[in-house]
């Protein structure tokens, strides 16, 4: 082994354990910042000089490692495994599916040969099935391939450019492949001169006779100023920080075509640095811009890695589904859309800049096409497990009326009849319990408790803070009570010596239901037998977390129910929890009325704001005030906590003002929550602490303060903490005025609808799929293409393909460049069986 080899693997080996279990490792790595820091030090001195640039910018990325979130850090973890791939060849094999783990979520991701069909018998059919077969292998060949290349392979792109490009991780052949334009200029409909100059801060194509080329020079500026005329008009074209044998490229007389932005200046019209079209292509492609990178030299660079890379493009789609579907080979349409054909009809032009070409849709198709395989096959395998039966008690409506104190609504009965029948199944339940705030879930989950209970098993319910966990068992208590049912509470914050002894009575099965936080999944927890988990708001939780409490069971795997008061859009049901079943709680109990919504603005906004606090405190009633900052902050000219209770215990004296937010210690918050919920204080200032879970029915009022700062699901979980008490109640979302279009269209949103689900589809089509719901940690395909809004259609088409090719190949071994390139764009994510029960 090399010296190079030997400080690769040094760094690879922590990121490896980092990425293991969907980057889970990232908590088992100690001071993995500076672990990796010291690694890449020893590593540049003897890496190969082309190579030193990109292990650079990682480095330069890595100084601030330990302030990423968690999804960050993974980015990077996968960024740094890419790199030692690509610097000394791929890990030494492993056996089974873990020898992935640790593999680039994006750049093998793409991987673009057409897989060959199955017959049917497990032979591949097509022309390249031999070069499929050995795509398909678990590990990369040691040889770094066209498409590993780095950049300065190409055409113009030394180190600067290089590093430039890396800035954006684009560091390989590959990488410029799937770089796709964002437009087109059609040369062909260049418009005249005379055209062109009258329309002044538009984008135009136009094209004109050399009249005159020069190189200019004024101290350290220097650029080439080019005047083009058609005998109508006159058009000034500069190119800044140009050289002088750039003249020569514009001989007098000579037809040019430019395309860029008119400017009027000094009594001259002009353009500054537009494209030069020439004599070139019909269709120019024009890509997003990258600091540091010449247009021109993108495109080139874009073009000689597409034609290096036509012949290795391997095609993870099977031929048989791409011809139900109607694609265009992967390879025709990455080339076509870096290099359109130059007889392209007009309208297809359109469709080019649309984003709706056949050719864009082919790899929109593909990314929800893996999507879908990700979730199909993850899908099966739970369900490939066993779990012990819990049948529904004889008496069960009968126990819950006695124990609970309200009647049940329609919706509610539906929910518990659904999770009863999954329950009484030998296949583990996988279902997503949503419902709005306020809408009973609680109750539904006691139900669903009750019924393994009485089973024999155990039950653990799992909160994401102390303070929703502590209200869980407080309202869960009565009902225990009622039908016999051992409940036990574990927190961080739980005593030691009653920490030992509620452990010692879960091992011995002598608590039926344990609630809590993440001091459920702790190493030292043993249950005797659980029969269900339940995951209260599981957007809070990684895959990661859920697996935990779920192999918390014992030979059988535990069922699984998921709660949230955060909806999910339908196309997000269908794909990041495509895996769960979904049960909607469409109903609020009766007396529940949605809170009134206003959006106040500027400073008499603010007046009237308080003008409320003081009428609700009048009346008896409490009230929220919630910042989106603790602390003063230069940086953010935006409410803090701290200070508004300050101002308000004067300018509401004498109502009594308290604070909570996220840097208190845990006593201190439980202490102000203990004392707004007893009475004791009339206004609580807060941050989003209070988002979830804290339920003071006689609170009647939620003042947000810069309103606009927040998401559209934070503002409609705290609007969700007011009206719980029957009465009339309000939403008051405070502005500065001046907002953003963003912040503009939530606070619209918010005050047009109290209908979660309508709130949910418009945070989607706002903000993406990628951030919601924790789609990220889902262990799912990144979509890069693909639009769950947009391509809706053809979502619905992806995954019913999806789901065919699985229930025929289930673990798509007679399809191997298939599964090889699902595992590259799941970065090794557990698709084949880390849901596992």
């Amino acid at each position: 082994m090399t010296e190079l080899h030997r400080r690769v693997e040094a760094l690879r080996a922590p990121l490896q354990v980092a990425a293991r279990d969907q980057f889970a490792g990232l908590a088992n790595v100690r001071d993995l910042g500076a672990t990796l820091r010291a690694a890449v030090d020893r590593l540049v001195p003897v890496a190969p000089e082309e190579r030193r640039g990109p292990l650079l910018t990682w480095r330069r990325r890595l100084d601030g490692f330990e302030r990423l979130d968690r999804a960050e850090q993974s980015v990077e973890v996968a960024r740094g495994l890419r790199l030692c791939q690509v610097l000394a060849g791929p890990a030494p094999a492993r056996r089974g599916a873990a020898a992935n783990a640790g593999r680039a979520p994006s750049r093998r991701a793409a991987a673009t040969a057409r897989a060959g069909e199955d017959d049917g018998a497990g032979r591949r059919t097509g022309a390249r099935a031999a070069a499929g077969a050995i795509a398909a292998a678990p590990v990369a060949p040691a040889a770094v391939g066209p498409l590993d290349r780095p950049v300065t392979d190409l055409p113009g792109i030394g180190p600067k450019l290089a590093a430039a490009l890396a800035e954006r991780s684009i560091e390989t052949v590959e990488d410029l492949v799937w770089l796709v334009p964002r437009r087109y200029d059609d040369v062909r409909r260049a418009i005249p001169l005379e055209e062109a100059v009258a329309r002044v801060g538009e984008r135009v194509t136009t094209a004109g006779d050399v009249a005159a080329a020069r190189f200019l020079r004024r101290g350290p500026r220097r650029w080439v100023e080019v005047r083009l005329a058609d005998g109508r008009a006159r058009l000034v074209v500069r190119w800044f920080h140009a050289h002088a044998g750039m003249v020569k490229r514009f001989p007098r007389g000579a037809r040019v075509a430019v395309s860029g932005v008119v400017r009027a200046r000094a009594g001259a019209i002009e353009m500054a640095n537009p494209d030069v079209l020439g004599a070139g292509p019909g269709i120019l492609p024009r890509y997003g811009a990258l600091p540091g990178v010449p247009p021109a030299t993108l495109r080139k660079a874009c073009w000689a890695a597409v034609e290096r890379a036509r012949d290795h493009i391997v095609d993870g789609v099977p031929a048989d589904v791409a011809a139900r579907a109607g694609l265009a080979p992967l390879a025709d349409a990455l080339l076509s859309l870096h290099a359109p054909p130059e007889d392209l009809p007009v309208d297809a032009v359109d469709a080019l800049n649309a984003g709706t070409s056949p050719w864009h849709r082919r790899l929109a198709f593909d990314d929800l096409f893996f999507l879908g395989l990700a979730v199909a096959r993850r899908r099966r395998r739970q369900r490939s497990f066993e779990a012990v039966p819990c049948p529904i008690p004889p008496a069960r409506d009968a126990a819950l009326s006695r124990a609970l104190p309200f009647a049940l609504t329609a919706a509610q009965r539906r929910a518990i009849d659904a999770i009863g029948a999954d329950l009484a199944r030998s296949v583990p339940m996988n279902r997503l319990l949503q419902g709005d705030v306020g809408s009973g879930k609680t109750a539904v989950a006691f139900a669903a408790a009750h019924q393994v209970i009485a089973a024999g098993r155990q039950v653990a319910l799992m909160a994401p803070t102390e303070l929703l966990a502590e209200q869980h068992a407080a309202a869960l208590a009565p009902w225990c009570d009622a039908l016999g049912i051992r409940l036990a509470l574990l927190t961080a914050s739980t005593p030691r010596g009653v920490r030992a002894s509620t452990l010692g009575l879960l091992e011995a099965g002598r608590v039926d239901l344990a609630v809590g936080t993440h001091a459920l999944i702790a190493d030292g927890v043993r249950f005797a037998g659980l029969g269900l988990a339940i995951v209260d708001e599981q957007h809070r939780f990684g895959v990661a977390q859920r697996l935990r409490l779920r192999g918390k069971g014992d030979a059988s795997a535990p069922h699984l129910l998921v709660m949230t008061a955060t909806p999910i859009p339908r196309t997000l049901a269908l794909t990041a929890y495509g895996d769960l079943d979904v049960t909607t709680i469409d109903e609020l109990p009766p007396g529940r009325t949605p809170p009134q919504t206003r959006v106040l603005s500027g400073k008499a906004g603010r007046r009237a704001a308080l003008a409320e606090l003081r009428r609700c405190i009048a009346a008896g009633g409490r009230a929220y005030v919630v910042c989106p900052l603790v602390e003063p902050s230069d940086a953010a000219d935006r409410a803090a906590a701290t200070a508004v209770a300050a101002e308000l215990a004067g300018a509401l004296a004498p109502a009594r003002v308290g604070l909570v937010h996220g840097r208190m210690a845990q006593p201190e918050r439980d202490a102000a929550m203990a004392a707004f919920r007893a009475g004791d204080i009339d206004v609580l200032v807060a941050t989003t602490v209070i988002e979830v879970g804290v339920d003071v029915p006689e609170a009647t009022l939620m003042v947000v303060e810069d309103a606009d700062a927040f998401g559209l699901a934070q503002l409609h979980q705290l609007r969700g903490r007011v009206g719980r008490g029957g009465g009339a109640s309000q939403c008051l979302l405070v502005t500065r005025g001046g907002h953003t279009s963003d912040g503009a269209q939530r606070l619209a949103v918010m005050a047009q609808t109290t209908d979660g689900f309508r709130i949910a589809e418009a945070d989607l089509r706002m903000r993406g799929p990628g951030e919601l719901f924790g789609a990220r940690q889902a262990g799912l395909p990144k979509l890069r293409f693909g639009d769950l809004q947009r391509h809706a259609e053809l979502l619905a088409l992806a995954r019913d393909e999806a789901e065919r090719l699985i229930a025929r190949d289930p673990d798509l071994a007679r399809h191997p460049v298939t599964r090889a390139v699902l595992d590259a764009r799941t970065a090794g994510a557990p698709i084949y069986g880390a849901e596992s029960g």
